[in-house]
């Protein structure tokens, strides 16, 4: 767990010009998409070198609220998963 967790701060460091990720909304693409057609010749707005170190951030963030969930739930015998299938709640 402490090399995963090292590696966040690897990460961090790498250089990073355009984020892509599997959701659009990751990286702002439909707004991103308005401003190239409403100017084809200006600056690249798929160019967010500050998107790609907030993306990196969130990661981390989640990772450590699932790892805290799951000590939580270690000691609470209380505690429901949600089945994907049922959305239902805890």
């Amino acid at each position: 767990m402490d090399e995963y967790a090292r590696s966040f701060k690897w990460v961090a460091t790498l250089p990073c010009d355009v984020p892509l990720g599997d959701h659009a909304e990751q990286f702002n693409f439909e707004e991103k998409a308005a401003k190239r057609v409403k100017d084809p010749n200006g600056p690249n707005p798929y160019i967010d070198p500050r998107n790609c170190k907030t993306e990196a951030h969130l990661q981390e963030v989640m990772l450590h609220a699932v790892i805290d969930e799951l000590r939580t739930t270690a000691i609470n015998p209380n505690f429901r998963p949600i089945a994907p299938e049922a959305g239902g709640e805890r």
